[in-house]
Parts: C-alpha cells; structure tokens; sequence
C-alpha cells in the first residue's frame, strides 16, 4: 500500500461519546434474563464507538476498521445510568492505530483497556465486501 497523509492525527487525541442504560442496551436485550444493567457488548460497542472520531482526520476515501479489543467490564451499571466512554489515541503506527479506551458512570469507572483499529481504503474494503456478498449469494 501507499503511503497516505496522516498528518492530522496526532498522539493524546480524545473524543467521549455518552449513552443513557436502558432496555434495549441492556444484558437482557442480549439473552442475560434478569440482570437490568448494561450489557457488556453494549458497553464494547460505545467504547469502539468513541474512537472512531479519528475519519475527520483522514484522507478522503480512507477509514478505519476495529481490529483488536482488550477490555475490562469493572461494574454494573442499571437502567437510567449515563455512561460517557472515553476514547485517546495512544499510538499511531503507520496504519495501526491505538487508543486507551474506558467508560464510567456518576458513581465509577465501569470499563477500561484498549482499542485498535485500522486504517483502510474505503473504496477497496467496499469492493472486497462486494465481492463476499456475491460469493455468499447475497446479491
């Protein structure tokens, strides 16, 4: 691959995006019956979500895909609860990028760990997802 301008990226970039617990983002949304808190694939998701802010910062026709998740869920959080994820880009290693993620509530810190995605072109990762689609038989 070519080298590609990444310029406006840099070390110690942050973003937060917050979601209030409820119903549907719940354990029991995914199968957990019984237990009204955030689900754990829930809280991944926002915390993945938090750092994709970075394609502002991107070539056009570049962005990037998770690749890697480390992540600690530390404590429930119940329905009502705002939870505001954290995301800092840690480390920018050619197209590999790295962020320390966590996520708290009013009360504690919920989650933390880290985070890597990478960066692609978005005009060959469509094409290839294109050609799966065929393959699968889902054109």
């Amino acid at each position: 691959m070519s080298e590609i301008d990444l310029s406006g990226l840099k070390i110690g970039m942050e973003n937060t995006l917050s979601i209030i617990v409820s119903d549907e983002n719940s354990a029991e949304a995914v199968g957990y019956k019984g237990m009204p808190v955030l689900g754990t694939p829930h809280l991944v998701g926002v915390m993945e979500t938090a750092c994709i802010f970075v394609h502002e910062f991107l070539p056009e026709n570049h962005l990037t895909v998770g690749i890697s998740n480390n992540m600690k869920h530390l404590s429930a959080s119940p329905i009502g609860a705002t939870i505001v994820a954290k995301a800092q880009l840690t480390a920018i290693e050619g197209r590999k990028l790295t962020y320390h993620v966590e996520a708290q509530d009013s009360v504690e810190k919920v989650a933390e760990g880290t985070h890597i995605r990478f960066i692609v072109d978005s005009t060959k990762f469509f094409a290839n997802l294109e050609k799966k689609k065929h393959k699968l038989g889902l054109l």
